[in-house]
Parts: structure tokens; C-alpha cells; sequence
């Protein structure tokens, strides 16, 4: 009687556990719906273009519109190595942005780059940290950052 009871209580356990290995969590099943890749297009407005001009600053590449597909942009990057398959996006928008938005992206960049011009010769130019934080202030305030 007691092998019969718990025969049939392991019987009954490992169909429970069976029954809720079958049922898949809700955050399981928001992955299997998403199995083929989500494709984001850049859609240039001029806040996004103003912002592809701000990056296209940090990385040191040419805020010139003429001159975004140069070699030199792919040569002169900050990081120092370069990353083709970013690149290759990052460039596709600035070509978009030089269509649509080219006023909005060129003002953003040059910007930047005044901006980080002068954060680099404040840092130069003076040793003491009071008056390299002095610099900085004003160019900040000046620039807007």
C-alpha cells in the first residue's frame, strides 16, 4: 500500500513538473515573437542631424559636408582604431544628414569642434587646476555646454 501511495505520488509530481515545464512564461514568449532582427533606419530630422554633427566633432573627422566619404576622415578618428562596420553607418548618416539637413548638421559640428578646441588649449595653457577649472567654466558658458 505505502509503494503504491508513493509511486503514485511521484507519478503525480513529475506530471506537475512536466505541465509546468510545458507552460512558457510571458517573458519567454516576448523573445520566441522576436526572432527575425528589428531593422532601426536613421530618419534624419535636424535635432538627430545636429547630433551626428556633435559626434562627427568628438571623433575628430571633418565637419565639411564635401569631404565626409575622404580618406581622411577614416584615417583621423579619435579611438584610434577604426571600426568599419560602425563607420560605415555612422558615414551613411552624415551623407543623409548632408541632404536633408546639412545647415542644421554643419553648425552642430563646427560648434563642437570650436568648443573642444578651446576645452584643449585650456589645458594646455595653464598648469594650475584653479585656472584650468576657470577656463573650462567659461568655455562652457560660452559655448553653451
Amino acid at each position: 500500500m505505502k509503494t503504491l501511495v508513493t509511486s503514485v505520488g511521484i507519478l503525480a509530481c513529475l506530471l506537475l513538473i512536466k505541465s509546468a515545464e510545458s507552460v512558457i512564461p510571458p517573458y519567454l514568449q516576448r523573445q520566441l515573437q522576436r526572432e527575425q532582427a528589428v531593422v532601426h533606419r536613421f530618419r534624419p530630422t535636424a535635432a538627430r542631424c545636429c547630433r551626428v554633427g556633435q559626434r562627427t566633432a568628438r571623433k575628430m573627422m571633418s565637419c565639411s559636408l564635401y569631404s565626409s566619404q575622404r580618406i581622411l576622415n577614416s584615417v583621423h578618428t579619435a579611438g584610434g582604431e577604426v571600426q568599419s562596420g560602425n563607420l560605415d553607418t555612422f558615414i551613411s548618416k552624415i551623407t543623409q544628414c548632408a541632404v536633408s539637413f546639412s545647415m542644421s548638421f554643419e553648425k552642430c559640428c563646427v560648434n563642437k569642434e570650436n568648443f573642444l578646441k578651446e576645452i584643449r588649449m585650456c589645458r594646455r595653457r595653464y598648469t594650475e587646476r584653479s585656472f584650468r577649472a576657470k577656463c573650462i567654466k567659461i568655455a562652457k558658458a560660452k559655448y553653451r555646454q
